[in-house]
């Protein structure tokens, strides 16, 4: 009888068990010889799991022979050398049984020769699966327990980081530099647009390609430049939730401020679910909104024949929805609406403060603080001394943190105070600034600001010989 044998082996481990190529040889010779039979064929695959028989060349080959008819009965040292699905395993043994040919494992009872072979085999194989299927979940408890204790799972070091001997990670200072650089710049840009200056900078990426939109995306949304750990941000498998906590790294560094990244995730957020092109920055697009159907605004371009381009805002009310009717607007005209609203912006900051100036600088505010502290820790050393009653340690106390109360009322005060100076310093140097700054830096300090502005025209632009650009209005603006 002509006999085809098939070896396999996945890792080098198996050859110190026992069953190596050279091993399955030898035994599967002799096999065949005391069965009379007549070596014609043979096939192996080395260092391919049995996870699945498409990607293995050797069994793809010797089911092409099947067909062709080529031998009369397949022989294997071990039924798992061949399979370890039960579905692989059913395929395998109807396309041998469609041809005629033959099973058998050399060191177990199992071939189809008999309906109780194939009842065996196939319960033999149920059992392999169930064995795989255990070693990868336990597998998979073993790498979750430990995301969720903070410690990585191995996997190339991230963009920013290297690797220590120790196996910490340690920040790459010319890569750090450049995840800054692209947090920075995704504030005003698109991730297509930030992968095409790392590009054009000749910045490659830990793999030594250059850098895609999906790149970039990648770097915004890893959280391990903010000192948090991230697993399983990939796996579809119901219950099997991604897992992010705080990295079990005594002396990590991070690239990236927690609050900058949420910042980020946030905008992120944002865009998902509008268009933003970054190719050109347009500083009102995503804060301006219609004011006749509360729609935001966009911004575009044409190029006019005369020479250079004509930028405008579009209500996305009428040209995504047709809901609208608002015109296209100028960006001169929100330029100049614009600038007039920020010393109205600075009268209603000025307006709604009406806080009396407080006598008592934020200083001296925590040096008094830290006395109330002192003197808490002084009473509680008393009452522990034995030197104060339980009733007069209470009263005290009470005392003091009513004193503590009151100061930290007044610290919230200024706080309020200094910030409110603040904002009108910005909106004054943004009003200053504003006919020297590029769009980029335009558009920055508005999303920066505000949240909104709402855009009504008060004289439709004028066409003709000389035209005249809209008067607009912004009816209502919020801050932040």
């Amino acid at each position: 009888m002509r006999c085809a044998i098939y070896r396999r082996v996945s890792t080098d481990m198996q050859v110190e068990e026992g069953v190596s190529l050279d091993n399955q040889l030898h035994r599967l010779k002799a096999f065949a010889e005391s069965q009379g039979w007549t070596i014609v064929i043979e096939y192996a695959d080395e260092g391919i799991s049995a996870k699945d028989i498409e990607h293995r060349p050797g069994i793809q080959q010797m089911l092409d022979d099947v067909e062709q008819k080529k031998f009369d009965v397949l022989l294997v040292y071990k039924l798992d050398r061949l399979v370890r699905r039960v579905r692989d395993l059913h395929e395998i043994l109807q396309h041998l049984e469609k041809y005629e040919v033959m099973f058998k494992s050399a060191t177990e009872p199992f071939d189809t020769t008999t309906p109780a072979g194939k009842l065996f085999i196939t319960m033999i194989a149920a059992m392999a699966e169930w064995e795989r299927e255990t070693i990868a979940e336990r597998v998979y408890d073993n790498l979750k327990h430990r995301a969720e204790s903070g410690k990585r799972n191995g996997g190339p070091s991230p963009f920013g980081y290297d690797y220590n001997q120790n196996g910490e990670l340690i920040i790459n200072q010319e890569e750090a530099k450049w995840i800054q650089f692209i947090f920075n710049k995704y504030k005003t840009n698109g991730s297509q647009n930030i992968a095409k200056m790392l590009n054009k900078y000749g910045v490659k990426t830990k793999k030594g390609a250059i850098w895609s939109d999906f790149a970039v995306r990648f770097v915004l949304g890893n959280p391990i430049y903010c000192g948090k750990n991230r697993w399983n941000k990939r796996t579809p498998i119901k219950g099997r939730n991604e897992i992010i906590n705080d990295l079990d790294q005594k002396n990590f560094k991070s690239i990236i401020p927690l609050e900058v990244f949420e910042e980020i995730q946030l905008l992120i957020k944002q865009r998902s679910s509008q268009a933003f092109r970054s190719d050109n920055h347009y500083p009102f697009s995503g804060i301006a909104k219609c004011s006749c159907c509360g729609n935001r605004l966009t911004g575009a371009f044409k190029k006019r024949k005369s020479g250079g381009v004509y930028r405008f805002y579009k209500c996305a009310g009428r040209f995504a929805f047709g809901i609208c009717n608002l015109p296209t607007i100028a960006e001169e005209s929100i330029d100049q609406a614009f600038i007039e609203m920020l010393d109205l912006a600075k009268t209603d900051l000025e307006l709604g403060d009406d806080h009396e100036p407080l006598g008592i600088s934020l200083q001296e505010l925590d040096k008094q603080l830290n006395r109330i502290k002192e003197r808490k820790e002084r009473l509680k050393e008393l009452y522990i001394d034995g030197d104060i009653s339980k009733d007069d340690y209470k009263k005290r106390l009470d005392r003091i943190s009513q004193e503590e109360d009151e100061l930290q009322k007044l610290g919230n005060v200024k706080d309020q105070v200094a910030s409110i100076e603040e904002i009108k310093s910005i909106l004054q140097n943004v009003k200053d600034e504003w006919h020297h700054m590029s769009f980029e830096s335009r558009k920055h300090a508005i999303h920066s600001l505000f949240e909104s502005l709402t855009i009504e025209i008060v004289q439709d632009a004028k066409p003709g010989k000389f035209p005249l650009p809209a008067v607009i209005n912004i009816k209502e603006y919020s801050f932040k």
